[in-house]
């Protein structure tokens, strides 16, 4: 399924699922009001049947099809079309962890410094723990980057110079149905969206020599959407086609894989990223996993302007950045235009 929250008019937003292929959307079934022992939001959802079963998963699956069947003949009441409703993000995260999980990001940023990729990244799946209050969703303006230093005894505040999109795969978590043994339900991948790691790489720089990590330049706003896309139906993660378009104009345009795996300051053998079921062991050793987290990917390779090093063309106010993802969608959002 590919799952949304949606609103029309003054209602309040609320869980829908899309048909129509996934570059063409034609119709968002309100799912509650398909089925009024269905939740009515997302990570309602996910509590119920995060483990993709069970009685609340058959009867949203069996909702679907019969919105579907019913479209045929009419348009039911709890169907829209899609050009007809308003997105939000798809859901509040109950926390938000980005890890930095593809050598090649790491690897064209160190280069970029003339610098390598510490030794340290093949035995931790390094991340931070982000913002999950300030997200916003699909065409959501983004707020104006600022920040403030303290310089000269005093508090100077200025527009962010250096700002920067991120192309990352928002893995959602949801858990087992059963604990095991050893302890809690193991996270599983519930879904996947497209998430947009706005960084303040001016901001970042600064903070990061602090040795508290880089949160201070990216934590200030986060995108995710258009919509989530239960495993089952996106698959694993291999060949699909990813894109970044800043107003109109591509930015990167390749496949999943090969952005990944394929790249010239690799050496033969070494790992080159890190898989989701890798990054839940890691995770869940040390303390307990939430159903409705969203987990970043970290950057596609090539999916941010940081990796360009002098050659980087950042936002600006009154930009348009889209990213694309095969199978789940565009996440598009403007750049405030006042700072």
């Amino acid at each position: 399924m590919r799952l949304v929250t949606f609103s029309r008019g003054r209602d309040p937003p609320r869980l829908g699922a899309v048909l129509g292929p996934w570059d063409a959307w034609e119709t968002v079934v309100d799912l509650h009001g398909v089925d009024r022992a269905l939740p009515s939001d997302l990570l309602a959802f996910i509590d119920a049947a995060g483990w993709l079963s069970g009685g609340t998963w058959s009867r949203a699956n069996a909702g679907v099809r019969r919105a579907a069947r019913a479209l045929r003949r009419t348009r039911p009441r709890y169907a829209f079309p899609a050009d007809r409703v308003r997105l939000h993000v798809p859901l509040r995260p109950r926390l938000l962890r980005d890890f930095i999980a593809f050598r090649g990001h790491i690897a064209r940023t160190r280069s970029a410094r003339g610098e390598h990729v510490p030794a340290e990244w093949d035995r931790v799946p390094a991340y931070y723990n982000g913002d999950h209050l300030n997200v916003i969703g699909p065409v959501e303006v983004v707020p104006a980057a600022r920040f403030a230093t303290f310089e000269a005894g005093l508090w100077r505040e200025a527009a962010s110079q250096k700002l920067d999109y991120e192309l990352e795969i928002g893995y959602v978590v949801g858990l087992g149905r059963r604990a095991t043994r050893s302890g809690p339900s193991p996270p599983t991948r519930f879904g996947v969206t497209i998430f947009n790691d706005f960084s303040m790489r001016d901001l970042q720089s600064v903070a990061g020599r602090v040795g508290m990590g880089p949160a201070p330049g990216k934590d200030w706003t986060n995108a995710l959407g258009p919509a989530v896309v239960t495993s089952d139906e996106f698959g694993p993660l291999a060949k699909q086609r990813v894109s970044v378009r800043v107003n109109g104009t591509p930015r990167l345009r390749g496949r999943f894989e090969d952005l990944v795996t394929r790249n010239p300051l690799f050496e033969p053998g070494q790992r080159t990223s890190w898989t989701f079921d890798e990054l839940a062991t890691f995770v869940s050793a040390s303390q307990a996993v939430h159903g409705g987290e969203v987990w970043g990917s970290g950057t596609i390779p090539g999916g941010c302007e940081f990796e360009k090093g002098e050659a980087a063309a950042y936002l600006v106010p009154g930009d348009t950045v889209e990213l694309e993802v095969e199978g789940i969608g565009v996440l598009s959002n403007p750049i405030a235009r006042t700072t």
